[in-house]
């Protein structure tokens, strides 16, 4: 018994691990910086505004040997308790934007968590770091390319804020602070596969990214996941051996297993795009900094599939990734080639979509047409379920609900008609939803005759059974007799004399003695539905006692 209670407890607790309350972005709420005569933050705010598409910007105009560092304070209200300081352990995630001259400034940069920011005469802002600062050391291997980079610290103990420090000896030096986020519980349902965010940029197909080295650009990266299909980003890539220029649309919370994407792409020029170098285009999906499955490439065959009408010479890409695949971004990757139109053009990027998976019924995607007998149990069932996700069952002719799971059990006394259903998919804790192809289920009705008695007389071979009230068609009919019949021969789909009234002939065995013979007649129409039993008897009657003859004279 305790086993029992154990292993049941163990699994409850499974199924709820799979399922966590989904967490969003808790950004800085305040800032502060320290300037001095050499050195500036500019639209400081922005680094504070919750928008991770606005940044501030930290200058350096001249090197001092040390002197003239620059540094803002990005500082959290702690979402859980107000005015108690962040756990440690917290993963912080800091967004930056870097120059072109990245080696310039790497040595330059310090990410640093903080508590007890406060405000000092002359000196100006200050803050005791908590644990030790992300510099030099680290950064060149986190940020690997120009453009947007995604910093994630955890600090070891419990922390206020986080600042990010600009110092060194070049000359012209600036960094672009978008903000620092922690994650926390959501409070309500939100759009979980809505994008929150872009990175976008060059990075090294090779060694680290130096001064100097052409580099591509995006233009308007957040107009993908604006939801404009009239709007773009535009990725700009330079022909170099060494670098590809990148788009990756960040996602409100990681996907369930079977969600896909949906792109809209379009080459910049007015021609189609031209992938003949397949490895100059390439979808590579993430789960936060680590790359899930290898990247996904196109043949131009593939995606001539995917042209879009209306002569618009867009394309619809649509992504599928692996069924175990779990990811938070998808990227978009271009290589810079010789010899492909799309690198002299570009590439347009109108929209980023990720998708709920449809929900599919009986293992049929589209629209299913499931025909029944009356009474007849059946079961409509997605077949392609997920983690995580309700899925609710309705009447399409009212809109009502019928049923909340993953299958839904028809009753048997459904009527006779035609029943319209569909079902609608919606993840845990997420606003987002997605319906399937409507399925129809065809209740025929049973077919019916109303049988009489039949009779024979002992010695005959057969006897009549007269039937009348024929109704919904019946063409064949079957009998089994009770045991008690003994001899009697059950039938099985013999012809009907007629679907409304007749005479069935009963075949009676030899030998067969006076009484009543019993059993069951079952008929069947062309649905194929069969008649609920009815019972019939058979009544074999005695031959009259012969005359007795007398003689007399």
């Amino acid at each position: 018994m305790l086993l029992g209670i154990l292993l049941l407890l163990f699994a409850k607790t499974q199924v709820w691990a799979q399922c966590v309350i989904p967490q969003v972005r808790h950004y800085a709420a305040t800032q502060q910086v320290n300037e001095g005569l050499l050195t500036s933050v500019t639209l400081q705010s922005n680094a504070a505004d919750g928008n991770p598409a606005t940044f501030s910007k930290l200058n350096r105009l001249v090197g001092g040997f040390g002197l003239g560092d620059v540094v803002q304070f990005l500082k959290f209200d702690n979402p859980v308790t107000p005015g108690a300081l962040i756990s440690g352990g917290t993963p912080v995630t800091v967004k930056l934007t870097l120059p072109s001259g990245l080696l310039s400034i790497i040595g330059g940069v310090e990410i640093q968590p903080f508590k007890n920011l406060h405000d000092v005469p002359i000196t100006g802002w200050q803050a005791d770091a908590v644990g030790s600062a992300t510099g030099a050391a680290a950064l060149l291997s986190l940020l690997n390319g120009v453009g947007d980079q995604e910093i994630t610290v955890t600090p070891s103990a419990d922390f206020q804020g986080v600042w990010v420090k600009l110092s060194g000896v070049a000359v012209g030096q600036s960094l672009g602070l978008y903000d620092a986020y922690i994650m926390k519980t959501a409070s309500a349902s939100f759009g979980c596969n809505t994008p929150v965010d872009v990175l976008s940029g060059s990075k090294p197909t090779g060694a680290l990214l130096g001064i100097g080295v052409a580099v591509g650009t995006v233009l308007d990266p957040t107009y993908a996941i604006d939801a404009n299909l009239n709007s773009y980003a535009e990725m700009k890539p330079i022909v170099s051996v060494n670098s590809m220029t990148y788009h990756t649309t960040v996602f409100g919370s990681p996907s369930q297993k079977g969600d896909t994407i949906k792109m809209t792409l379009q080459n910049s020029g007015a021609g189609l795009l031209d992938l003949a170098l397949a490895e100059s285009f390439s979808i590579q999906l993430y789960n936060g900094a680590s790359p899930v499955g290898m990247p996904i490439t196109y043949t131009q065959a593939q995606l001539n599939l995917l042209l879009l009408p209306l002569g618009s010479n867009r394309y619809q890409l649509p992504i599928s990734p692996s069924s175990s695949a779990v990811y938070d971004r998808v990227e978009v990757r271009v290589t810079a080639l010789v010899g492909a139109n799309l690198l002299i053009d570009g590439l347009r990027i109108y929209d980023v979509t990720r998708i709920l998976a449809k929900p599919v019924v009986n293992s049929n995607a589209t629209a299913t047409t499931t025909t029944i007998c009356y009474g007849t149990a059946t079961t409509l069932a997605v077949s392609n379920t997920q983690d995580c996700t309700t899925y609710k069952w309705y009447n399409a002719s009212n809109n009502n609900l019928l049923y909340t799971g993953a299958s839904y059990a028809l009753s048997t006394t459904l009527g006779v008609g035609t029943h319209t259903y569909y079902v609608v998919a919606s993840r845990d804790g997420c606003t987002e939803t997605v319906t399937s192809e409507t399925s129809t289920v065809v209740v025929n009705p049973l077919p019916a005759i109303t049988p009489g008695t039949g009779s024979g007389c002992v010695g005959a071979t057969s006897a009549t059974l007269n039937y009348t009230g024929g109704t919904n068609g019946p063409t064949t009919y079957s009998i089994v007799w009770d045991p008690s019949a003994t001899n009697f021969v059950n039938v099985t789909d013999a012809a009907l004399p007629s679907a409304t009234a007749g005479a069935i002939a009963i075949a009676v065995p030899a030998g067969a003695t006076a009484g009543t013979y019993t059993g069951n007649l079952t008929v069947k129409n062309a649905n194929p539905c069969t008649s609920n039993n009815i019972p019939i008897s058979v009544t074999v009657n005695a031959l009259p006692a012969p005359p007795v003859l007398s003689i007399t004279n």
